[in-house]
């Protein structure tokens, strides 16, 4: 796999000399940008392994942070993890810091997690024995949030996965890295800009299924969980956050397995949001032609709020109905996001 002139380790920032002759078994790789604090947690959850500390290594990649993580490496030295840092010459997204962590690791196992990530205990223990098996060739588990955190209407929670699913995210996935090397790492063409200007991109499910059309074998331990920090966005935020299911549809054109497992009917990704294709048009030409058709609206939200909740209980109804009207703009974005994203890779998906 070529190396990326992004993915060159700053010599300030050079690998920790390795502690043993004898390589590990597994390798972590966190690519990282800022967030200190969160990695802190994230190396105090790796030094709580059940593992032994001889059977793995810590690999870091700092992705051009703004702050000074220094500190926060040391304080992981100083909880006994082998640790390993470079750092991107240019922030090009997670994936080429990813394939430079990989590049650097030692162990025959790589064990991808985000900074934002706390590993339970037994994470690398339970996942570990999955490939005792040589055809299997990556594991996933559980990603769950941190349990002293709770949500609000505003959090991020898209993170949740409380069993498998086909995205096969590098929150929790453990992969060989013999086969990872074979098959070119993570796809660095499949790092975007949204229309907001935050960098995106999906090269976690598209090597994992690069991996699975090959003829591996893959497998989810339940015991393996992740847990993922509950973060607490501005409603703007909050908001556009669906932006990022415009990389759907290149996914899908690259995979059309996808297509059965991600959407309904093979065409819509959120059922429920399909109804606003319906909606804003009836709303639109009833807004123009025949005004008074626009109280149809409200006595729909107050029926569709029944039958979800299944009461009839105005002060239920009304609490539903206000629920959904706070998500419309939401969804509103989720098929904006979708429309783009079909035109741009021409790929129908809504």
């Amino acid at each position: 796999m070529a190396q990326h002139p992004s993915e060159m380790a700053r010599p300030g920032l050079a690998p920790a000399t390795a502690a043993a002759d004898k390589p590990p078994r597994v390798s972590v790789v966190i690519s990282v940008h800022n967030r200190a604090l969160m990695l802190l947690d994230c190396l105090k959850g790796l030094a709580a392994q059940s593992l032994g500390r001889d059977a793995f290594e810590v690999v870091i990649v700092d992705n051009c942070s703004t702050e000074d993580l220094s500190p926060t490496f040391a304080q992981g030295r100083v909880l006994g993890l082998n640790l390993l840092v470079a750092r991107t010459a240019q922030d090009q997204g997670p994936a080429p810091a990813r394939n430079l962590g990989v590049q650097m690791a030692r162990g025959a196992v790589i064990a991808f997690t985000d900074s934002d990530c706390r590993p339970t205990p037994h994470w690398l223990a339970h996942a570990l024995p999955r490939f005792d098996d040589p055809a299997i060739a990556f594991v996933g588990g559980p990603v769950l949030p941190k349990p002293e955190q709770t949500f609000t209407l505003t959090s991020r929670a898209t993170f949740v996965t409380q069993v498998e699913h086909p995205s096969f995210p590098t929150a929790n996935l453990l992969m060989r890295r013999d086969v990872f090397l074979a098959h070119g790492g993570f796809d660095t063409t499949l790092s975007f800009s949204d229309p907001f200007g935050r960098a995106m991109e999906c090269a976690d499910t598209d090597l994992a299924w690069r991996i699975l059309k090959a003829g591996h074998r893959h497998a989810f331990v339940p015991a393996a969980v992740m847990e993922h920090e509950v973060e607490d966005q501005s409603i703007w935020m909050w908001m556009i956050e669906p932006s990022r299911l415009f990389l759907l549809p290149a996914l899908i054109r690259r995979h059309p397995e996808l297509r059965a497992k991600l959407l309904t009917w093979n065409l819509f990704f959120y059922a429920p949001a399909a109804s606003l294709y319906l909606v804003v048009p009836f709303a639109v030409v009833a807004a123009w032609t025949l005004p008074w058709l626009l109280v149809l609206l409200p006595l729909a939200l107050l029926t569709r709020s029944a039958v979800r909740m299944r009461s009839l209980n105005p002060v239920v109804l009304v609490r539903q109905s206000l629920r959904v009207l706070a998500h419309l703009p939401r969804n509103m974005m989720v098929n904006a996001a979708l429309l783009y994203g079909s035109m741009r890779f021409r790929c129908p998906v809504l």
